[in-house]
């Protein structure tokens, strides 16, 4: 399993998307754009959330720029605050 970050995996990117959008997580490649597979500006939002809630520091912006598990595992890198 890519591990990308303490305790952020790819799969766990890609699973916590597709709770949000409603698909299967093997569904879901590192580069399909999730707009495509019917990620809204308000899911992506919920998903921005959690993790800022779990010590990471991540932007809507940044995320929305490039909408792919891929992109966000290497955004979601090392953004781990301190509490």
């Amino acid at each position: 399993m890519q591990q990308d970050t303490a305790g952020t995996t790819r799969e766990e990117i890609r699973q916590a998307i597709a709770v949000v959008i409603g698909l299967d997580a093997a569904a879901i490649g590192d580069d399909a754009n999730l707009v495509q597979l019917g990620l809204t500006s308000l899911q992506l939002m919920r998903l921005v959330n959690g993790w800022r809630r779990a010590g990471m520091s991540v932007r809507f912006g940044d995320l929305a720029a490039a909408p792919t598990v891929t992109a966000w595992s290497q955004q979601l890198a090392g953004t781990v605050t301190a509490p």
